[in-house]
């Protein structure tokens, strides 16, 4: 008991302390938007402990409207829950939004803030965004269409593996979006090699999701205290740094010819070019390279894996439209040859029935945090600099201003007289957009599209047993993944599928 007195007693100490310091340091405030009450000291810290936040910050519009602020401790935080509050802040205002709140766990992991993902707005970080780019698009220009159908094919095959038997796909999926990317990053690796990274990049996914971590960055003073959640969080980091820098050093030593190397080459290539002019470089270091690596393995696999295991949950419940599809591969494209990335103008019950899981469950409901960069406005209300921006993609993506019935999975809702109807995209934005959209869009599209057309081409998806079909609430984390489930991947013609 007087040890819980002390801590209540030294916790009162230090938020009356920054309460303080926050006014001193951060008049403005926006104080004109609206919002629920704050309690004293803490704000609206308690609404983190929500068990699924998208959910209740889309509830919370009925109240406040579409854009509303909270406040956790001393900082304030504005919810953007439509797409065209989203848009216009990063898209039309991106530079006043272009920031990164400071995030004590994110600095911790990313050698002091210089991440792709996670880092601010800062000529190095410029930069860093623009070598990832031009290397990732060089290999999109390559042979990336080719990896991807070939884990496709790799993938079908393991699915024949089963016998039609009951099983959880969850890590199929995650293990070959891993090989995708790792390949593109680094070339063939041993396949033991691919699963330590996978394990590295999921434990982290999965640990960085945990409230016991998330709250480290609102509540300072229990850093102080024993957390196993975290101590296990920052083991998994050191191993995934560890192989990170190893490969980087073959690659390094190797010295792989630019116009034939991986992406790893590209941006070694561009590290080196620009770290010889002093006076171009703003600071980019061998630590850049590190961190951008590893946004696109996570970015690359777990956020990918989960959209393909979703848009299978989607399909058990709908099972007509597994046969559309599969109606519409046969007919536009045939049996005999494997679909490319280029059918896909022709399959366009299948580009919808992708549209519609990246708009029930984006991968990352709530995107990254932004940052003001500057004192602006957004919607006619004042927003200081420094404010944080949580673009709600869930909230904007369940809009019933823009969306019928929008808890229902119905891909229908982007064909009109069976065309992809590339107009209601408008109001999609799963990968978020403007300066800090997801550079691994392209990628993640391309891989559930070809991945979806070899699966429902080849199979009929099947519940373990009859009413037996997956709970579609999903587990609320850093990614969303859909609740464990079991599918019986029955192949094609035969007895079987009945």
């Amino acid at each position: 008991m007087f040890s819980a007195a002390i801590f209540f007693l030294v916790f009162l100490a230090v938020a009356l302390f920054g309460r303080w310091h926050a006014r001193l340091l951060h008049p403005k405030t926006c104080g004109d938007l609206p919002g629920p009450w704050a309690l004293p000291l803490i704000g609206n810290l308690s609404v983190l402990f929500h068990p699924n936040l998208p959910i209740h910050f889309l509830k919370l519009t009925e109240l406040y409207g579409p854009i509303y602020r909270l406040r956790f401790g001393r900082k304030d935080v504005v919810v953007l829950n439509s797409s065209d509050l989203i848009r216009e802040a990063l898209m039309r205002k991106w530079t006043d939004f272009a920031g990164r709140p400071y995030s004590f766990v994110a600095n911790l992991i990313s050698f002091g803030g210089r991440d792709l993902s996670l880092g601010d707005y800062t000529p190095a970080w410029r930069l860093q965004r623009k070598l990832t780019h031009m290397a990732f698009q060089r290999c999109l220009r390559g042979d990336t269409e080719q990896i991807v159908s070939s884990q496709a094919q790799l993938l079908c095959q393991v699915f024949r593996g089963y016998g039609g038997q009951p099983v959880d796909v969850a890590h199929d999926f995650s293990l070959h979006t891993c090989r995708v990317i790792s390949t593109m990053m680094f070339g063939p690796l041993d396949e033991s090699a691919v699963k330590e990274i996978h394990d590295y990049i999921f434990e982290l996914v999965e640990k960085w999701g945990a409230v016991s971590v998330q709250i480290l960055d609102f509540l300072p003073i229990l850093r102080v205290f024993p957390n196993t959640t975290f101590r296990k969080f920052l083991s998994c980091v050191a191993k995934r740094d560890a192989f990170i820098r190893d490969v980087m050093k073959k690659h390094e030593e190797s010295q792989h010819p630019r116009e034939h190397g991986y992406m790893v080459d590209h941006m070694l290539h561009f590290l080196s070019k620009h770290s010889a002019d002093k006076q171009k470089d703003p600071g980019l270091l061998p630590e850049h390279i590190h961190m951008a690596i590893v946004d696109m393995f996570i970015g690359g696999t777990e956020t990918t894996a989960a959209l393909l295991n979703w848009a299978v949950a989607f399909l058990l419940h709908r099972p007509e439209i597994q046969e559309q599809i599969h109606h519409e591969i046969k007919t536009a494209i045939g049996l005999d040859r494997d679909p490319t990335y280029s059918d896909r103008e022709h399959l366009p019950y299948l580009n919808a029935t992708v549209a519609e899981s990246l708009r029930l469950r984006p991968s990352a409901p709530l995107a990254l945090p932004h940052a003001a960069t500057r004192d602006t406005s957004l919607s006619g209300f004042h927003i200081p600099k420094g404010t944080t921006i949580i673009p709600n993609l869930y909230g904007a993506h369940h809009d019933e201003s823009k969306w019928d019935r929008p808890l229902e999975f119905r891909p229908e809702r982007f064909l009109e007289s069976n065309t992809f109807s590339h107009e209601a995209q408008r109001h999609l934005v799963p990968f978020s957009c403007g300066a800090r959209g997801c550079l691994g869009e392209a990628l993640a599209r391309m891989e559930a599209f070809l991945f979806l057309a070899h699966i429902l081409r080849d199979f009929q998806m099947l519940p373990p047993w009859s009413g037996c079909l997956p709970d579609l609430k999903g587990r609320p984390g850093t990614v969303v993944h859909c609740e464990p489930f079991r599918v019986r991947l029955v192949p094609r013609g035969e007895d079987s599928a009945v």
